[in-house]
């Protein structure tokens, strides 16, 4: 339920990121999250909780998350410069991913400790620091009269165009899209590989995501490093094969040190595609194209994990997880390798 408005309001999400003050739609964005966090807390504790309040406060998640999420995107090239852009998008996708897997370490911990209701009441209060610094960030007007008197549906079908000319941009949208289809869903699948392919429990587990994370962070240091004279669209390429073949390897593997090593290079490789991918398609567009651009950016990469993994649970079901990222993987090296003779012969004609 929170994925649902994601991959229906993203892209009018963009257009509105393009035509209001950024800031004020993230604040609300993080009023509505600390509230709805909170609620939930406040429900526990006096008893009152059910599961379909949790599903329709997801839901309302969900819709302010497709607003804030091309707002946020978006702001950053305008708050670092354009020069800083990629260390920016680098040192962004190092926090999420540390985030990730920090979070739920410390979930678990407060749940153990406190209750439930408690690690709601503490992710409440964790939207305050940023209610507080928001006010304080200068972000500039981007909108211009031109933007704000054209529709919603206009605003969309003018950035969806802009992709859709571009070879640059266009390439990076379908490299993300299947990435995130055949490669995403092996974090959801690792419990299955690591139990049936390696004969570990829970802590095995745990060391597998670890790995992944682990490889993540460093992923993202490694492109922060980069120069601004490298060559981006090779970079997405080579991280998203690199990251087809930790799959395929993953899926194969029946040694437990291999499988963490795989997961190791999978979690660089993944971050460094998707944070690549975001710099190509930040500094390839105007300032008043980017909130919708980077919402056609973010619709491929959120839209293709859920989806992803409902065919790989399919799959799974009739022939095994194992066989299920093994295809997905193989069916990735396919789609790069025709994507990358594709994009290759429509620079070949742009240059010409």
């Amino acid at each position: 339920m929170q994925d649902i408005p994601l991959l229906l309001l993203l892209l009018v999400g963009g257009a509105i990121s393009d035509r209001f003050d950024k800031r004020k739609i993230l604040i609300f964005s993080q009023i509505v999250q600390g509230s709805s966090a909170l609620l939930i807390a406040v429900l526990i504790t006096i008893g009152h909780i059910d599961v379909w309040t949790v599903i329709v406060l997801s839901f309302i998640v969900g819709c302010v998350q497709s607003l804030s999420t091309p707002a946020y995107l978006s702001a950053l090239p305008s708050l670092v410069g354009q020069e800083h852009i990629s260390n920016a998008i680098a040192l962004n996708s190092m926090q999420f991913n540390l985030s990730r897997f920090i979070g739920p370490a410390i979930g678990g911990v407060v749940i153990a400790s406190l209750g439930v209701a408690w690690c709601f009441g503490f992710n409440a209060l964790s939207y305050l620091a940023l209610l507080i610094v928001l006010p304080l960030i200068h972000f500039p007007e981007t909108a211009t009269a031109e933007v704000a008197s054209r529709s919603l549906s206009e605003s969309i079908k003018e950035g969806v165009q802009e992709v859709r000319r571009r070879p640059e941009l266009f390439s990076v949208v379908i490299v993300v899209f299947f990435v995130s289809f055949f490669a995403g869903p092996i974090l959801n699948f690792i419990p299955v590989i690591t139990k049936e392919n390696l004969g570990a429990e829970a802590g095995g587990f745990s060391l597998m995501l670890s790995a992944f994370g682990a490889g993540a962070v460093l992923g993202a240091l490694r492109v922060a490093a980069l120069k601004n004279t490298a060559n981006r669209h090779y970079i997405v390429m080579l991280a998203s094969g690199t990251l087809a073949i930790a799959v395929l390897g993953v899926s194969l593997s029946k040694v437990f040190i291999l499988s963490l090593g795989l997961m190791f290079v999978g979690g660089f490789a993944f971050v460094s595609c998707g944070s690549v991918g975001n710099t190509i398609m930040q500094m390839g567009v105007s300032e008043h194209l980017r909130g919708r651009v980077i919402s056609i950016y973010a619709t491929a990469f959120r839209g293709g994990l859920p989806l992803g993994s409902l065919v790989t649970g399919v799959v799974s079901e009739h022939f095994g997880a194992s066989l299920a990222l093994m295809l997905n993987a193989l069916l990735l090296l396919g789609v790069l390798w025709t994507v990358w003779q594709v994009f290759s012969l429509a620079s070949l004609t742009a240059h010409d």
